[in-house]
């Protein structure tokens, strides 16, 4: 995998941390760092799901491997 795509997820997750702070209106670093978490956490789950969701598509015989 290219770096190209850790950067990428890099800067999605801290733009999406910086506008749930802004709105937020979060002060401290501690609840910086939980939110980033969190939204970290909310995309490897999102990612699982589609990936899951794949393989069951796949199982049905709805879709073709090779997602």
């Amino acid at each position: 995998m290219s770096a190209r795509y850790y950067w990428i997820s890099f800067i999605v997750v801290l733009v999406l941390t910086v506008a749930i702070s802004w709105l937020r209106q979060t002060r401290t670093k501690k609840e910086f760092f939980t939110i980033m978490a969190a939204v970290a956490a909310g995309l490897v789950v999102i990612g699982l799901l589609i990936a899951g969701l794949a393989k069951l598509l796949e199982a049905l015989g709805i879709a073709q491997s090779g997602f």
